[in-house]
């Protein structure tokens, strides 16, 4: 009986060994573990990369829906006013004189709707003032011009193209028009930076016969 219990005292502590054998084999190597922080520190810096561009994409988009709201907002003013107006002129010389630019100005004004066609104080006047358009209804005097762009907005060219100012009386029989052309871009930045070529026609409501 004494033998036997030594016997099953022998076998506890062989299977406890190996035991313990098996728990010290199953922890991570030196290796394992530098190799498992390199993989994560991939990952991270992957991420990372990943989330730097989708906020500068979403920065862009920002950007870019910052230029179409005023834009359109600075597009559509001029369009919707120079519809209804009459007396186009482009250019230097009187602003109460029609007058036909095919080359081309940043400067352009018109007698508005229900305007005394005998005054130049009450002309409606767009223009291009450094990177911003601007709009005056007193003729274009002096402090009278007031920015319809937005600051973040830099507009780098402008270009009013005047055809059939003209009465008819003097032999114009063109329909007077008005083609508009500008570009630029918003943002500060080359990473937001976007641009923009905006092109349009405006047609003068009242008929010219």
């Amino acid at each position: 009986m004494k033998q036997s219990i030594i016997m099953y005292k022998n076998l506890l502590k062989k299977k406890n060994s190996k035991n313990i054998r098996k728990d010290y084999n199953s922890g991570f190597t030196l290796v394992e573990m530098m190799v498992a922080v390199a993989l994560f520190s991939i990952v991270m810096v992957v991420s990372v990369g990943s989330l730097l561009s989708m906020i500068n994409a979403n920065k862009k988009s920002q950007s870019l829906q910052l230029v179409m709201s005023n834009l359109d907002f600075a597009v559509e003013d001029i369009t919707r006013t120079m519809r209804v107006g009459t007396n186009y002129h482009c250019g230097s010389g009187d602003i109460s004189e029609p007058k036909d630019c095919n080359g081309g100005s940043s400067y352009v004004a018109f007698e508005p709707t229900g305007g005394d066609p005998d005054s130049a104080n009450d002309q409606v006047v767009y223009r291009l003032n450094g990177t911003q358009i601007e709009k005056s209804t007193s003729g274009g005097v002096s402090n009278s011009f007031i920015a319809i762009t937005a600051p973040e907005i830099t507009i780098e060219s402008l270009s009013f193209f005047v055809q059939g100012s003209g009465p008819a009386s003097d032999g114009d029989k063109n329909q007077p028009r008005v083609l508009i052309v500008l570009s630029g871009y918003a943002g500060k930045d080359e990473k937001t930076k976007s641009n923009f070529n905006i092109q349009t026609m405006v047609s003068q409501r009242i008929l010219d016969f």
